[in-house]
C-alpha cells in the first residue's frame, strides 16, 4: 500500500510540475484591482508585546491565511497574555500540539501524537543545537532542544508547520516547529518595555511550604541611520522559580501471590496484585533561566536587505530529591491475604538522597541576506552557527535496613505500607550506607546551517507561474560524556547524615531528609578505606562522538493567481553519518567506529483554493523522514559477551535507516467578520515505514565462530499508520451589548488514532492504538475579554490518556506493566488592568486545581503506578512601555 502511495505522489508531483511549466501558464500575471488583501495582523507595528487575546487571536487568524500550507500558530500577545514561563507553555494552546511534562514544565513538543523524535525545531529557519542528554526520556534522541532553555519571549509568532514544501527540511513526520523573532521594523517608533512578576508556589508545610517564583522582562527597538534604514531589537528575560514535587510510586510492576503466600506469575495465583514498593519521592526543585536575544536588520528599502541576530540561552536547575522506598524482595512471603491487604515478610527500606545538578546552555548566531535582482528574479542566502553544552553532575548517598516486615492496603486511591515493628523501622542506626555514586553527564555540540534559495516570480505578491530552488548544508559535531564511580564498605549509618523530615506523599509517613553537607563529611572521612568500583560499561555506553552531515537540495514550481495557489516539488537529501566510541569484549575496551550514508527522495504537493472571499481549502501531500537518534544510531560502548551461551551483544545499530512517512492533509479555513474570527478543521493520514524498535535477533558477528543474540534498534518491516481530525475556532462576541462586548472565546481540538504494531521479545506483535506520548484527545478552550483598560482570560487545557514510553516492558508477560498517563485538566487565570497608558498591573494564576500527574499501568490501566503532586503558583506583576 505504502509503495503505491508513494508511486502515486511522485507520479502527482511530476504531473503538476509538467502543467505548471506549460507555456500557457508561464505568463506572468498581475494582480487584480479587486484582489482581497487579508487584514493586517493586529499588533504590527505597535508594542513590543501586544497586550490582548484579542488582538493575539486575530493576528494568528492573518498568518494562517496567508500560509501556503497546513499550520497552526500562536503569537507574542498570546505567550505573554497567560503565565507562560518557557516556550513550550505557550505551544499546548496550538491546535494537535501537547508536551511532555517534567517538574511542572514542559521539555519536549508533541505534534499531532509524534513525540520529540518525530518533530524539528528552528529559530528563524536555522536549526538550534542540542541539549538532550540525560533528560529521563529513555535512549536520548540527541536531536533535539529541550523547551526549559527557551524563554516563551523568544518570538514574535510560533508556527507549527504540519505539511511540507519542498524548501522545508525533510526531517520531521509529525510537526516543524519555527519561532520567528521580532524586528525593529515591527515598529512604528523607538520602544520600551519592562516587566516583573513575583508570586509564590503553594505547598503544604509538610512538603516545605510555598515557595517564591519571579520573572523579569525587558525589550527595545529603535530604527537608526539617515533614513532610518537600520533597526536593532534586543531583549533579556530572567525566571527562577522554586516548588517540591511529592511522589509515589507502587514499582515498576507488581506481584501475585499463590495460597500459601509464595509469588507467582502476573494474574496468577490468588488473583490479588501487590505493589512490588512503596517508593516515596519529594523533589526539592529549583530553577532559574536567562534569554539574551539581539537582532540587526538593514532594509533600505531598494534591492537588497539584511539581519544578524545572536542568541544566548542559560538554564540552571538544582534538584535534590529525597527518597523513602520500601521494596519488597523476591523471598518475601504474604501472609494473611485478602483482596487488599496482607502482610509482606521481607522488605528493604533504603533511604536516600539523590542530587542533580543541571546547567545547559545554547547560544549561536545567524544572518541572512535578500536581493532582489531585478525582472522577477530574488536570491536569499543564510547561515547559522549554533552550541549547546549540557554540564549534569549527580551524586547519590542512599542507607538501607533490610529484612523489615511491613503490612499493606491497597483499598483506597493510594497503597500504603505500614511497618510491623515501627520503632526498628524508624530507628535510623539501623540502616547502613549501601552505596555513595558520583557521576556527570555531559554533551558538547557545534550545529552549522548553510542555505542558498534562488526563486523566480514566486513571491506572495506574484501572479502566474513561478519556480524556487536552492541548496542547504547542516552539519552536526556532536560530543557525549558520563563518567561514574561507585563507593562502597562505608563504615557510618543514617542518624549521623539526617537533619529533619518531610511529609511522605501521604503524609502517613516522615521521610528523613539526609543533609548534604552532614553526608558529604562522613563520605570524606571514609574515602580513603572505602572500595571505589568505575562503571567501565555504563561510561563506554554514554561516552561517544557523532559527526552528521546533510546536505540537500530542492526544485519547486508554483502557480499562484488570486484564489488558487499550487505547488509542487521534490527535495533530495544525502545524509553521511560516523561514529566513535569503545566496545568492550569479554572486559577488554578497545575504540570502534562506524557509520554510513544514505539518500532520500522527498515530493511534495501542495494546493490552496479560495472557495469564497472568506474561505480556503489547503491540501498537502509529502512525503518525509525521521532520523533516527544518535543514541540509537550512534556507535556507545557495546558490550560483547563470547562466554555465554549464546553470545550476546547489546549495541546500537549505525546501520539505522530513517523512518519514511507518506503524508496527506486536507484542511478548510472560514475567516469571520473580516478576520476577527476563524472556524477551521483539517484531518490527516499518515503511513510510516521502518520505524524503529529495539529487539534481539541471532546475527554472524566477525571474530565469533557462531551466532550471536544481538540486542540493538532495528527498523521494523511492520507498517505504521496515524490518522486525526482537528478543529479550532475564535471569535469576538463584540456583537453583545456593552460591556459584555468585550468577551471572545476561543477554542480547539484534536482527535487521534494509532496502529503502532510493536515487536514483543519472543517476536509475536501487539498493535496498540497510540504513539509514544500520543494522547488521543487534545482540547482547549479559553474564553478573554479585552476592553478599555480591563483584560482577562480563563483557559482550560484536557490532555487525553498517553503511553508513556520512558520504561518500556515488551515482554509477553509483562507487557501490561507499560504506563499510560491519565487524562489531565488544566486551569489558568490572568487578568490585568491598565492604570493609565503605559502602565499595566497583573495578576497570574497557574494550574488552579493543582492538577498532578497520574501513571497506571495494568490490562485496563486499573492499577496505580505512580503519581506526583504540583502546586498552584500564583503572580502579581507590573509593566511600563516607554
Amino acid at each position: 500500500m505504502i509503495r503505491i502511495i508513494q508511486q502515486a505522489l511522485l507520479l502527482g508531483t511530476v504531473s503538476t510540475l509538467a502543467l505548471l511549466a506549460a507555456p500557457a501558464a508561464a505568463q506572468q500575471g498581475q494582480p487584480t484591482s479587486n484582489q482581497e488583501k487579508p487584514p493586517a495582523d493586529p499588533g504590527q507595528d505597535s508594542d513590543i508585546v501586544v497586550t490582548g487575546t484579542r488582538a493575539s487571536a486575530q493576528k494568528a487568524v492573518a498568518i494562517k491565511r496567508r500560509a501556503t500550507q497546513i499550520i497552526d500558530t500562536v503569537s507574542a500577545s498570546e505567550i505573554g497574555q497567560l503565565p507562560d514561563f518557557n516556550a513550550g507553555d505557550a505551544l499546548k494552546r496550538v491546535a494537535g500540539v501537547n508536551t511532555l511534562l517534567y517538574q511542572g514544565e514542559p521539555r519536549f513538543i508533541i505534534v499531532r501524537g509524534f513525540n520529540q523524535t518525530y518533530n524539528a525545531i528552528q529559530i528563524d529557519g536555522f536549526s538550534l543545537a542540542s541539549t538532550d542528554v540525560n533528560q529521563g526520556s529513555g535512549v536520548a534522541n540527541g536531536r533535539q532542544i529541550s523547551m526549559e532553555v527557551l524563554p516563551s519571549n523568544i518570538a514574535a509568532h510560533i508556527d507549527v508547520i504540519k505539511s511540507a514544501l519542498p524548501a522545508n527540511d525533510g526531517n520531521f513526520i509529525g510537526g516543524l516547529t519555527n519561532f520567528v523573532t521580532a524586528s525593529a521594523f515591527d515598529f512604528k517608533k523607538p520602544t520600551f518595555t519592562a516587566g516583573f512578576k513575583g508570586g509564590l508556589s503553594l505547598d503544604s508545610k509538610g512538603n516545605g511550604g510555598n515557595h517564591f517564583g519571579a520573572q523579569a522582562e525587558v525589550a527595545a527597538a529603535t530604527r537608526f541611520g539617515a533614513n532610518r534604514d537600520f533597526g536593532i531589537y534586543l531583549s533579556g528575560t530572567y525566571w527562577k522559580r522554586q516548588i517540591n514535587v511529592p511522589q509515589y510510586e507502587a514499582g515498576g510492576t507488581r506481584n501475585w501471590y499463590d495460597a500459601a503466600g509464595r509469588v507467582t506469575t502476573p494474574f496468577g495465583g490468588t488473583g490479588f496484585a501487590v505493589p512490588s514498593q512503596r517508593l516515596y519521592y519529594n523533589y526539592q526543585n529549583e530553577r532559574s533561566r536567562i534569554g539574551l536575544q539581539g537582532r540587526i536588520d538593514y532594509r533600505p528599502g531598494g534591492s537588497i536587505s539584511a539581519s544578524v541576530s545572536s542568541y544566548y540561552f542559560r538554564q540552571t536547575e538544582r534538584s535534590f530529591r529525597n527518597d523513602l522506598n520500601a521494596s519488597v524482595q523476591g523471598s518475601s512471603l504474604n501472609t494473611g491475604q485478602t483482596a487488599t491487604s496482607g502482610t509482606l515478610t521481607n522488605v528493604t527500606q533504603t533511604v536516600q538522597l539523590g542530587r542533580f545538578i543541571w546547567t545547559r546552555q545554547v547560544y549561536g548566531t545567524y544572518g541572512t541576506v535578500n536581493v532582489d535582482l531585478g525582472g522577477g528574479w530574488r536570491v536569499d542566502a543564510g547561515a547559522s552557527w549554533s552550541h549547546s553544552n549540557v554540564d549534569n553532575p549527580q551524586t547519590f548517598d542512599a542507607f538501607a535496613q533490610t529484612g523489615l516486615q511491613f503490612t499493606y492496603d491497597t483499598g483506597g486511591r493510594t497503597p500504603t505500607f505500614t511497618a510491623v515493628n515501627p520503632t526498628n523501622a524508624g530507628d535510623l542506626t539501623r540502616y547502613a550506607p549501601t552505596v555513595h555514586r558520583e557521576e556527570r553527564y555531559g554533551l558538547d555540540e557545534d550545529r552549522y546551517d548553510l542555505r542558498l534559495n534562488i526563486g523566480f516570480n514566486d513571491r506572495a505578491e506574484d501572479r502566474g507561474f513561478g519556480v524556487m530552488f536552492g541548496a542547504r548544508l547542516l552539519i552536526d559535531d556532536q560530543d557525549l560524556t558520563l563518567t561514574r564511580t561507585n563507593y562502597t564498605g562505608l563504615t557510618y549509618n543514617l542518624a549521623a547524615a539526617v537533619n529533619g523530615t518531610l511529609c511522605g506523599f501521604l503524609c502517613d509517613t516522615p521521610v528523613p531528609l539526609i543533609d548534604p553537607a552532614k553526608v558529604d563529611g562522613l563520605f570524606a572521612a571514609n574515602r580513603a578505606t572505602a572500595t571505589a568500583a568505575i562503571d567501565l560499561a555504563g561510561q563506554a555506553g554514554g561516552t561517544y562522538g557523532t559527526r552528521e552531515s546533510v546536505l540537500a537540495g530542492f526544485f519547486q514550481a508554483q502557480y499562484r493567481s488570486d484564489r488558487l495557489f499550487v505547488a509542487a516539488g521534490v527535495r533530495v537529501e544525502r545524509t553521511q553519518n560516523s561514529s566513535r566510541s569503545t566496545q568492550a569484549t569479554n572486559g577488554v575496551y578497545a575504540p570502534i567506529s562506524g557509520g554510513q550514508v544514505y539518500t532520500n527522495i522527498l515530493p511534495s504537493l501542495s494546493v490552496m483554493f479560495d472557495t469564497s472571499d472568506s474561505s480556503k481549502l489547503r491540501f498537502g501531500a509529502s512525503q518525509s523522514i525521521g532520523r533516527p537518534g544518535f543514541g540509537q544510531s550512534s556507535l556507545r560502548g557495546p558490550v560483547l559477551n563470547t562466554l555465554g551461551n549464546p553470545p550476546t551483544l547489546t549495541t546500537s545499530n549505525p546501520a539505522l535507516k530513517p523512518r519514511s512517512a507518506i503524508n496527506l492533509d486536507l484542511g478548510h479555513d472560514w475567516y469571520l467578520d473580516n478576520g476577527k474570527g476563524i472556524l477551521t478543521i483539517a484531518v490527516f493520514h499518515k503511513w510510516i515505514k521502518d520505524d524503529i524498535f529495539t529487539t534481539g535477533a541471532l546475527q554472524t558477528v566477525p571474530g565469533v565462530a557462531v551466532p550471536v543474540l544481538v540486542t540493538q534498534p532495528r527498523n521494523t518491516t511492520s507498517q505504521v499508520r496515524v490518522y486525526g481530525v482537528e478543529a479550532g475556532f475564535s471569535h469576538d462576541l463584540n456583537f453583545l451589548p456593552a460591556p459584555l462586548d468585550g468577551f471572545g472565546v476561543s477554542a480547539n481540538a484534536t482527535l487521534t488514532r494509532a496502529a503502532f504494531p510493536l515487536t514483543l521479545s519472543d517476536g509475536s506483535i501487539r498493535v496498540f492504538s497510540s504513539l509514544p506520548q500520543q494522547s488521543n484527545r487534545i482540547y482547549n478552550a479559553s474564553v478573554y475579554y479585552d476592553k478599555g483598560g480591563v483584560h482577562g482570560r480563563f483557559a482550560w487545557t484536557h490532555t487525553g490518556m498517553l503511553w508513556d514510553d520512558r520504561f518500556p516492558n515488551l515482554t509477553p508477560a509483562g507487557l501490561y506493566a507499560n504506563r499510560f498517563q491519565a487524562p489531565m485538566n488544566n486551569f489558568d487565570l490572568q487578568l490585568s488592568y491598565d492604570i493609565k497608558p503605559g502602565i499595566t498591573l497583573s495578576f497570574d494564576a497557574l494550574n488552579l486545581t493543582g492538577q498532578g500527574v497520574e501513571l497506571r499501568y495494568g490490562l485496563n490501566q486499573e492499577l496505580l503506578q505512580s503519581k506526583w503532586k504540583l502546586p498552584t503558583q500564583i503572580l502579581f506583576g507590573a509593566r511600563i512601555k516607554l
